[in-house]
């Protein structure tokens, strides 16, 4: 039960918080009688099985219900045409998708200098750009060059959706920055990837209420030393509670360090 933690810590500390606001009663119930909240994790039997057949006539049981699917997951394709529209209205990406389209060589420095920094960048990068059937993608090596790929270049207006699939989806599974990180640079770049999956994932709401803050290090205890009662006093403030007659909600604790 969870109200029975010694020390609690992290999303069950938090759910004690929020239950201490009610007055409820807890009532056993055999595992018999959960059927209505576990029967799509139990495994079908066969037509064989004596139990089911009498659970059945038990409970008048006489159709056969069953669950295949619990959930879908739709994605919205991204067509060439809408990826080649959205970059061309990028003005970081686009002075490079055309000098691209026109052009293998390198322009020079200053033909680029008065672009955006972020334009810079990816002239930086101009060795590793290609274009594969008019869309332009990034070539990335590993560090000691034993693997390779292709990372779609991903225009700036587009980049909450790659975000959404990468860690907010069912099958993004809201992992941490390194990890989202990880399968977002397997197939895309753009200026600034990590700055922004970072932002992503500290933003997140689900992660927030879920993950909780990061245990911070405590200082080490000190003995202060006190000669008279009342010379030194903590205090601490409860909540919440629910609001009594009176209109408190907020308990005031008070402790006097030489009495205690």
């Amino acid at each position: 039960m969870v109200l029975n933690f010694k020390e609690p810590e992290g999303q069950i500390a938090r759910w004690i918080q929020r239950l201490q606001e009610y007055d409820f009663e807890i009532q056993h119930r055999k595992g018999t009688s959960h059927g209505n909240a576990d029967a799509l994790s139990r495994r079908p039997c066969t037509e064989s099985c004596k139990h089911c057949t009498n659970a059945e006539k038990k409970f008048g049981m006489e159709i056969d219900i069953s669950v295949k699917v619990l959930t879908t997951i739709s994605v919205d394709p991204w067509s060439s045409c809408e990826i080649q529209k959205a970059r061309l209205e990028d003005p970081n990406i686009k002075p490079i998708l055309e000098k691209k389209l026109y052009s293998a060589d390198r322009p020079s420095w200053q033909e680029i200098a008065p672009e955006s920094p972020a334009t810079k960048r990816y002239w930086a990068l101009w060795d590793s750009l290609h274009l594969k059937d008019g869309v332009l993608y990034r070539r990335w090596e590993s560090d000691n060059g034993s693997s390779c790929g292709w990372q779609l270049i991903f225009p700036k207006s587009r980049i909450p959706e790659v975000l959404r699939e990468t860690h907010d989806s069912a099958s993004g599974g809201h992992f941490g920055v390194m990890k989202t990180l990880s399968k977002t640079r397997e197939r895309f770049y753009w200026d600034r990837l990590r700055a922004n999956v970072k932002r992503w994932c500290r933003e997140c709401h689900a992660c927030g209420a879920r993950k909780g803050p990061k245990t911070r290090t405590k200082g080490r205890l000190q003995r202060y030393n006190v000669g008279a009662p009342f010379e030194r006093m903590a205090l601490d403030i409860l909540e919440p509670f629910p609001v009594t007659t009176k209109g408190n909600r907020y308990v005031l604790v008070l402790m006097d360090y030489f009495t205690k």
